[in-house]
């Protein structure tokens, strides 16, 4: 430990004492280390900020436990020995929320007594002292206190949430009139809120109870048609079943048509398939009868159940109606599935004179291309896809059109008529195709003749700098990996303001939304303080400068997914192509390492923690909450039952759907799944990596298929589309990790 300034304080002097001493009696019975004991502090702000860093949110719940008792004591120690100064009322502020579960009396007296010092908390601080009421039991009260956010701060980001809250207050404090009013308000404002199935419950429930029936059937029915996943639905159904006002109640076909919908929103194919067909039974002749039918296909395919996806879609070609063309589409990728190519090729010369859309006919014969060259018939297969470069309407359908081409040609070694094809693809500057294009041309040109192309590997990087192809371009000529950008993460800025341009600091600097969230994030509560900041990012979304600021604080609170979102969206020049020098907190903000240390946490040896960053910015963009069309969840983007197949190998209690959006329970399962197929497939990326996407069982045939084949031509050969990018996708986004943080691509 550093000895203290000789001008410290008697009083901070203590502080320090006290803090450290408090830390090191906390953790004497630990099972093991937890947080790493601060240095002792010498002021009011060094003994809150040493406070506030502990991490009461992570690890065993004995650990979690043992890090907020450590929390509480030290920020008690800041609110006792330094009084009177904004650091005291912070801590206060903290320790209330904190106590709201333990002690709600102490809470709502330190919430209350920091009103008056920060002023521009007033809407958290409402909302705060109402929660610590409630566990009090003094419904009536909390629900006045919420009522007054929108009155007293208008401009509030809270007005939902405290909607929510003020009608689950009115309702346990019995007032029916005031709980069904503030419940209606809240499901307005914000329908998609986890509140809004208990609201329209507890709205029903009121009704009932003061005998208005027909308003809680139309709440009940609003619960079981639009939150159909919710528990409360079910309790709904059971509630109409039971001839609620002495009329039975039986859903119409629209009515499962929306149900239907609600399911598909949430990916719950299996859910929506059935009342999609519910809603056909009933109404064959409905209007919207070919849409329903179009969407059961697809719910189909996302099923894996190709042979009923193939007889929905069959029939609406057949219909000639309006969704028709986009039927033809699924059912060629369906027929493709299936291996079916003669029907392939028929339906691919019946639309090619069709009133189908030009990228929908490029489409279909893309894939009639794709079984051909899957057979071997490798010129009927270019063939097929020069087609697909003329029947195009986009560039980029023309540019895959031509790369399939050029790929067919250089698998059957005809390398000089490929890197002619691929040189054409270049000439059309589509981006996604060009880096592409440029690096096949040149890996042509390897073959059969003794050429030098360093010089065409070095474009790629000057051209896309960041890219995978960018990668394999430098390993193949040893080119120098661009200069490690983020050298600067280590030396963070202690003013948020210095961020800001000089230009708008003064105007961001007064923005109560900016005001907020600096004082939430310095407080520890990163969720709120990224609501404030997400917030006016939307205001500023035209300056570079000041999105490069906001989107650098969302990532210190932790709140990556709405930070790299920001970053894939304004600055994707920047991160992918340029090659210009780049600020080192794009960087940051672009690969967030926040979660690094959990992943590595897990203890699986296999997995380099980087390549599980890389999974998880790929496969949900660092958002927990994210769902797959298929019903993949989480951060890590797991099907259910691999995570519990993952669960019951290493002896974990088995998971729920809903568990897998907990970002430990994610991570835990997702580390350990990926560390699996690592250790299948000895180590090799590129298939483990397919294997996570597509399954062992798909990759297992590949790799039979194509044994012998280095790894970037194994990509290029992955037949699935959507895995075949993903390991792109993946593979760079490992490489940027590895050149940020270590040096090396």
């Amino acid at each position: 430990m550093t000895a203290l300034p000789w001008r410290t304080s008697l009083a901070g002097l203590a502080a320090c004492l006290l803090v450290s001493s408090r830390f090191w009696t906390a953790t004497a019975e630990s099972p093991r280390p937890l947080p790493v004991a601060p240095p002792l502090c010498v002021s009011a702000e060094d003994c809150f900020r040493s406070a506030i860093a502990i991490n009461e949110r992570s690890g065993t719940a004995p650990q979690r436990d043992h890090a907020l008792l450590l929390k509480i004591d030290q920020l008690r120690a800041v609110v006792d020995l330094f009084p009177s100064t904004i650091w005291a009322t912070r801590a206060a502020v903290a320790l209330g929320v904190l106590l709201t579960e333990r002690d709600s009396v102490e809470s709502a007296k330190l919430l209350r007594a920091a009103q008056p010092d920060l002023p521009v908390l007033d809407d958290y601080l409402r909302l705060w002292i109402a929660e610590s009421l409630l566990k009090q039991n003094e419904s009536i009260q909390a629900a006045e206190l919420l009522e007054t956010i929108p009155t007293v701060v208008p401009d509030s980001n809270l007005i939902a949430r405290a909607a929510y809250r003020a009608g689950e207050a009115w309702y346990g404090g019995n007032n029916c009139a005031r709980a069904v009013e503030w419940l209606a308000r809240a499901v307005t404002l914000a329908d998609k809120d986890a509140g809004a199935p208990v609201a329209l419950w507890h709205q029903a429930d009121c009704h009932i109870r003061e005998n208005r029936l027909p308003e809680a059937r139309t709440a009940l029915k609003q619960l079981w048609l639009r939150y159909p996943h919710s528990p409360e639905a079910k309790d709904a159904k059971v509630r109409l079943d039971s001839a609620l006002g002495g009329e039975p109640w039986v859903p119409t076909a629209d009515d499962h048509a929306i149900r239907a919908q609600a399911f598909l929103g949430l990916s719950m194919q299996a859910e929506a398939v059935g009342e999609l067909r519910r809603f056909l039974v009933m109404a064959p002749g409905h209007p919207r009868r070919f849409d329903a039918r179009l969407k059961l296909g697809v719910a189909y395919v996302r099923l894996k159940q190709y042979d009923q996806a193939r007889e929905a879609f069959r029939g609406l070609v057949a219909d000639r109606v309006q969704e028709s063309a986009e039927a033809s589409v699924w059912l060629a990728r369906v027929y493709l599935r299936q291996g079916q190519g003669d029907k392939l090729i028929e339906l691919a010369r019946s639309v090619a004179q069709s009133s189908l859309a030009g990228d929908q006919r490029a489409m279909v014969h893309l894939f009639a291309g794709v079984w051909l060259e899957d057979q071997g018939k490798f010129d009927d297969a270019i063939g097929m896809f020069r087609q697909v470069a003329k029947l195009g309407d986009s560039a980029s359908q023309r540019a895959e059109g031509l790369w399939r081409a050029g790929w067919a040609q250089y698998r059957t070694a005809r390398y000089r008529d490929a890197a002619e094809t691929f040189r054409a693809v270049v000439e059309l500057h589509v981006n996604g195709f060009e880096p592409q294009a440029l690096y096949w041309a040149a890996r042509a040109e390897e073959h059969g003749k003794p050429v030098t192309v360093a010089e065409q590997y070095a474009r790629i990087c000057r051209l896309h700098a960041y890219s995978y192809y960018c990668q394999l371009a430098s390993r193949r000529a040893s080119l120098p990996s661009a200069s490690t950008a983020v050298a600067a993460r280590d030396r963070p800025v202690d003013d948020d303001a210095e961020r800001l341009p000089q230009n708008r600091r003064p105007e961001i600097e007064q923005h109560r939304f900016y005001q907020r969230g600096m004082e939430l994030k310095l407080l520890g509560f990163g969720q709120d303080a990224a609501r404030e900041l997400g917030a006016l990012t939307e205001q500023y979304s035209r300056d570079q400068d000041v999105l490069l600021a906001f989107s650098t604080m969302l990532s210190e609170v932790g709140a990556y997914h709405p930070a790299l979102r920001v970053a894939k969206v304004h600055f994707k020049e920047k991160l992918e192509r340029s090659g210009l020098p780049t600020a080192p907190a794009l960087w940051t903000v672009a690969y967030p390492t926040g979660l690094v240390p959990t992943i590595a946490a897990q203890g699986v040896a296999t997995v380099d923690p980087y390549l599980a960053a890389a999974i998880i910015r790929e496969e949900s963009q660092y958002d927990e909450k994210a769902v797959s069309v298929v019903g993949a969840v989480g951060l890590m983007q797991l099907m259910p039952v691999t995570a519990n197949a993952v669960a019951q190998r290493y002896g974990f209690p088995a998971v729920g759907r809903e568990e897998l959006f907990d970002q430990e329970t994610n991570i835990r399962l997702g580390v350990r799944y990926l560390g699996q197929l690592l250790e299948q497939y000895g180590g090799n990326m590129a298939h483990a990596v397919a294997a996570y996407n597509a399954g062992p069982i798909a990759v297992n045939s590949w790799i039979a298929v194509h044994r012998g084949r280095e790894q970037d031509e194994f990509v290029e050969l992955i037949p699935y589309q959507e895995t075949r990018l993903y390991v792109k996708r993946v593979l760079r986004s490992y490489g940027e990790y590895r050149r940020l943080h270590n040096g090396t691509s």
